[in-house]
């Protein structure tokens, strides 16, 4: 009997009664979010591209570097409104801006303008010319994605749809 007491009284606080609330503490769904903020933009020049045209160019007169991939990041601030994020570099003196429309986890935009990084100038265009194409995926911790266009960094200029760039929270 008492053990037939205990099974019921088992059975009634596992049935019914109203689900427990989340506690305040609880963490964020894994699933990223691009909100407004400070953020480190990095746009990383290829030599080639997955497919289509590549080409890269030196402005150096004597002994052309070699063509090397390079990682130019810079603290960025994102406005995000509705679907769209613009993405403007903290330094006033920047042309840069990139333009984004988000879809659930997928963003695509245009990206065009001048940056610094320490001492190196960063320039993006199009392939032939006005905004690059840029596509990618809202992450945790990291949004990134590939961007289709010219990227010059430090005079060598790589044309090709092979460039990366990421956001990652500042």
């Amino acid at each position: 009997m008492r053990r037939a007491l205990i099974v019921a009284i088992f059975l009634l606080a596992s049935c019914g009664g109203s689900p427990m609330a989340p506690s305040a503490g609880t963490p964020p769904p894994a699933a990223g979010s691009l909100g407004s903020g400070s953020y480190v933009l990095t746009i990383t020049m290829a030599t080639s591209g997955n497919s289509g045209v590549s080409a890269c160019v030196s402005q150096t007169i004597s002994g052309s570097p070699p063509f090397v991939a390079v990682a130019a990041p810079t603290p960025v601030h994102v406005e995000r409104t509705g679907n769209s994020a613009t993405i403007v570099p903290d330094d006033p003196s920047a042309t840069f801006r990139m333009q984004l429309q988000i879809a659930g986890a997928n963003v695509s935009g245009t990206a065009s303008g001048q940056y610094r990084t320490s001492a190196t100038p960063i320039a993006v265009t199009g392939t032939s010319s006005g905004s690059a194409a840029v596509n990618g995926v809202v992450g945790q911790p990291f949004t990134s994605g590939s961007l289709d266009g010219s990227v010059s960094v430090d005079g060598m200029t790589c044309m090709n749809n092979g460039h990366t760039w990421s956001l990652r929270p500042n």
